[in-house]
């Protein structure tokens, strides 16, 4: 068991975040959840339409002769004057008193509408929805078919929960900015993990700025933060030693730090704040502790704040390939095929391992911190990696 990494079982004792319902254009709604029910405006189509090119009739009449001008479409439909014709493309209006398409017949010829029925070739007026029908339920996750739907009804604005904002605050002397790199510094590769990870979550505003390891300058810049965003994860600085300076910076920025309310644990393994409204995760350097608890703790808070639905992990069978026999938490495992079979091995600590984006694969819940031995069959739950796959 010595050195392992183990996320050991924690819990915040008050609620982090509150959705908020906002309305919102249906065209910048994709991936948003639906707070309420949305219901039709007007019957849709609001008039009948030709599902087919050909001649508008009125099947009531034996004699359509006079032959009209032609139907444009996207106009409001005008009255079918008495035995008459006129030519229609496929989704236009079809005019008042006409109830028929004919598709391939000349209207002169002596047999010209002979055998159409009502409604030939016609999608009746309300036949998608009636006034006041529901269109989508409320909880309808916006995806591609979905928002279809809401422009096909003429929908403009809908009500949805507010998808959050997040900044990522990367602090460190030794940290450069994207696109200043120089040969004594380095770029903050768990920052653009975690970018990549909210993006994959479907956020649209996300950032990352940049701190030097002072106190004075983080809190400052965790107060600007503040006011623009919904979330702010930092990165560093959450260690006891004379140079961690988050916790510092939070007191200087007037930030209310939650205490953990297990028995488990002594403390909690990042610091978790509200400043001014805003939810902070102050999260370490360290890849693979930084990776474990965005992981588990992060990225379904940030989730729950604007989905209903639990946040989604992927579940796969796997075997121990080592004897586990510790405290309890989740177990952080590398998986590796092997004859056949997925076999779970154990990531090893180790300070500052980059490795940890490329093996860090999976967790495996151990809440009774029972023993496990090599070769029995246990749930492992994947990390998310920003993509469907």
């Amino acid at each position: 068991m010595n050195g392992y990494f183990v996320l050991y079982p924690f819990e915040l004792g008050e609620t982090l975040t509150k959705r908020i319902n906002v309305g919102v254009s249906t065209d910048n709604s994709f991936g948003c959840e639906l707070a309420e029910d949305v219901v039709c405006m007007e019957d849709i189509p609001p008039y009948d339409v030709s599902l087919r090119d050909g001649w508008a009739i009125s099947t009531t009449e034996g004699n359509h002769t006079l032959v009209g001008e032609p139907v444009k479409n996207g106009e409001q439909p005008a009255l079918l004057q008495k035995n008459g014709s006129r030519w229609i493309n496929t989704g236009g209006f079809l005019p008042l008193a006409a109830d028929a398409v004919v598709s391939d017949s000349d209207p002169q010829a002596p047999d010209f509408a002979a055998d159409v029925y009502p409604y030939e070739n016609v999608l009746p007026r309300g036949t998608e929805w009636t006034k006041g029908s529901l269109i989508l339920k409320k909880g309808t996750v916006l995806g591609a078919g979905a928002q279809a739907l809401l422009f096909e009804a003429g929908i403009e604005n809908i009500r949805v929960w507010k998808r959050p904002s997040a900044a990522i605050l990367a602090t460190g002397h030794e940290i450069a900015e994207a696109g200043a790199l120089s040969s004594a510094g380095r770029h903050s590769s768990n920052a653009v993990y975690l970018m990549n990870l909210l993006s994959g979550l479907g956020l649209t505003d996300t950032a990352i700025f940049y701190a030097k390891d002072e106190a004075d300058s983080i809190a400052d810049r965790l107060e600007v933060l503040a006011q623009s965003f919904d979330f702010i994860i930092t990165v560093g600085g959450t260690g006891q030693g004379k140079s961690d300076m988050l916790r510092l910076a939070l007191k200087r920025a007037g930030a209310k730090q939650s205490e953990d309310q297990t028995k488990l644990s002594s403390s909690l393994p990042f610091v978790c704040a509200n400043l001014k409204g805003a939810v902070l995760f102050g999260l370490p350097g360290n890849p693979l502790g930084f990776v474990n608890i965005v992981q588990r703790v992060v990225l379904p808070v940030i989730w729950q704040s604007f989905r209903t639905d639990p946040f989604f992990v992927r579940r796969q069978k796997v075997f121990m390939g080592f004897d586990y026999e510790g405290k309890a938490g989740d177990i952080c495992v590398q998986l590796a095929p092997f004859e056949g079979r997925v076999i779970a091995l154990p990531v090893q600590k180790g300070s500052g391992r980059s490795s940890a984006f490329r093996d860090a694969a999976a967790a495996i819940p151990n809440p009774q911190g029972r023993r496990i031995e090599a070769g029995e069959a246990v749930e492992a739950q994947l990390f998310f990696n920003g993509l469907l796959s």
